[in-house]
């Protein structure tokens, strides 16, 4: 099933027992007998503890699939990055990445040193290509 079609599908549910629990009190305010409206309540109450139960497991179902969707197919790794296959150009922040945040990462020398891409999100450092630092000219020691 789709998350949108999970999505739409717990919002019917929700406004479903919402109109049901609007009904059963309406009905329950007409009614002239003290049990018969004692059952209605109890009813009620057990409503609201299932719409309760039901917000919880869509929240619980919501955040398992957004976890799920960084175990997907639809990332790649190359190294020091992930890319969304969806965008193959756009660099992701490997640290981010850990917790479940498609951050991605700015061009090289963007706020940091020539040979590092900066996270746009968390700000972290990432060498993207060795420093080359110039030899020192050798000096000969033997004409002393």
């Amino acid at each position: 099933m789709e998350p949108v079609t999970l999505v739409s599908g717990g919002w019917t549910i929700a406004k479903t027992a919402a109109d049901i629990s609007k009904k059963l009190y309406e009905f329950g305010k007409s009614l002239k007998d003290r049990d018969a409206r004692q059952h209605v309540e109890e009813i009620l109450d057990q409503l609201r503890t299932l719409k309760q139960l039901a917000s919880e497991l869509e929240d619980e179902n919501h955040e398992l699939r957004g976890k799920l969707r960084f175990k997907s197919d639809a990332y790649e790794f190359r190294a020091p990055f992930w890319y969304d296959r969806t965008c193959p150009d756009r660099a992701l922040c490997p640290k981010c990445f850990a917790k479940n945040v498609a951050a991605p990462m700015g061009e090289q020398g963007q706020g940091c040193s020539n040979s590092y891409r900066r996270c746009l999100v968390c700000s972290e450092s990432v060498q993207v290509q060795a420093v080359v630092y110039p030899k020192p000219p050798r000096i000969s020691l033997r004409g002393f």
